[in-house]
């Protein structure tokens, strides 16, 4: 997964690839769009240089990870122009249990009903890992990216209304939702759903890092620093390949706290099964109190962000050791700066924690095409995105970008 700066899309050209004409761009070019089976169709460089602009989510390699866990049907549709990828949409099709936090019926209670094969879920963007984008080429004119979002929006529809599907675009960028506003008609939905985090990483590490708060405000950043340090923990850098065996129970203890029905052996397996994928790109920060491991964070590259995956830690001194801060922000912004990165992406949730260490909350939108809401259905929906973003500007005001502003206007 080297391939995160940006670049010029590369040639196109899969072999046995289904093709559907489009709509032009203002230069005269209609991009074509492809559909592919699978991410295997398409090579990983050619890929990832079509997302060097798009987060970690859209990427080859985590795409491939995505469907190596085979509990849904993937097409991704590529718009191409003049023999060169143009914009992608990856899409996923359930017809049963959908993961947890991508299921609409979680998501929207009262609003939509479970995936089932006479009405299953397509979802466009990820499915897993919470940013969601219709990638587009970095350096493509607008005229054209516009043309090729365009394509790739018609023919989602087209295969959502072809099986019956509910259609939706879950955890999608500002950056995504501004290029989909001009295409939605009156029924398709726009929502706030979450929000993720960022922390700018400065150029000068903690020294930088420090500057971000009032003196005060940094006493309290500090003493967690000691508490770390007074409790005989020492920070080490691994890759999985020499530690995923020691992340499953450590992993389990935290999101058991947190309901999550997974046992020591499923999250080893887990990390397992990401090893040998991403062990060129992928680090783990490991808090370690003598001989035992005791805590640890995941952190996945691409470009110049780090991505916040994983966080697991031992009970018995999480607290008093203050692993998790120490690992998520201090250590990890020191590992960024002497290595180059400039963002730290943390994801979704504990948006107290993650604002008073220095990050800003960006939305996250779901896009319901022609969704079946109206009356007191689309009120309950519209009153629990009102308290959602009323939490999370409580948070930081910022979460009302531009983007928001547009949202609001479209009624």
């Amino acid at each position: 997964m080297t391939a995160g700066t940006a670049g010029t899309a590369g040639a196109a050209g899969t072999a046995g690839a289904a093709e559907t004409g489009t709509a032009e761009g203002a230069d005269g070019a209609r991009p074509e769009v492809l559909e592919l089976g699978s991410i295997r169709e398409a090579q990983p460089a050619e890929w990832d240089a079509l997302a060097g602009d798009a987060a970690l989510y859209s990427s080859h390699r985590w795409l491939l990870y995505g469907e190596e866990l085979a509990d849904s049907t993937s097409r991704h549709l590529v718009a191409t122009a003049g023999g060169a990828y143009v914009a992608a949409l990856p899409t996923h099709r359930f017809t049963g249990k959908v993961p947890h936090f991508y299921d609409p019926a979680v998501l929207f209670p009262g609003a939509a009903e479970p995936a089932t094969p006479e009405r299953p879920l397509l979802l466009g963007g990820t499915r897993l890992g919470y940013t969601s984008e219709v990638v587009v080429a970095p350096g493509t004119p607008g005229a054209l990216a516009g043309a090729g979002t365009a394509a790739l929006l018609d023919r989602f529809r087209e295969l959502g209304a072809a099986g019956g599907a509910l259609t939706a675009l879950l955890y999608l960028t500002d950056g995504s939702v501004e290029r989909l506003l001009p295409l939605l008609g009156p029924r398709d939905r726009v929502v706030m759903m979450d929000a993720t985090a960022v922390l700018p990483v400065p150029e000068d590490g903690m020294e930088g890092y420090r500057t971000l708060f009032t003196a005060r405000q940094f006493k309290s950043r500090r003493l967690e620093m000691r508490r770390y340090a007074e409790a005989g923990c020492r920070t080490e850098v691994q890759r999985l390949s020499e530690c995923h065996h020691l992340l499953g129970p450590l992993s389990a203890q935290v999101l058991r706290r947190y309901g999550h029905p997974v046992t020591d052996e499923s999250e080893s397996e887990r990390f397992a099964q990401q090893a040998p994928l991403f062990d060129d790109d992928c680090r783990v920060l490991t808090a370690w109190q003598g001989d035992r491991m005791v805590g640890f964070t995941q952190f996945f590259f691409w470009g110049r962000t780090m991505y916040a995956r994983s966080h697991g830690l031992d009970d018995s001194i999480g607290r008093e050791a203050k692993l998790y801060f120490n690992l998520t922000y201090y250590e990890a912004v020191k590992y960024a700066a002497e290595h180059g990165y400039r963002l730290l992406d943390l994801s979704c949730d504990a948006f107290e924690a993650k604002v008073t260490r220095g990050a800003r909350l960006q939305p996250l939108w779901g896009v319901v095409l022609d969704a079946p809401w109206s009356g007191p259905v689309l009120d309950r929906v519209r009153a629990e995105e009102k308290a959602r973003r009323e939490e999370y500007a409580s948070h930081d005001a910022g979460i009302e970008s531009e983007v928001a502003r547009l949202v609001a206007a479209r009624g």
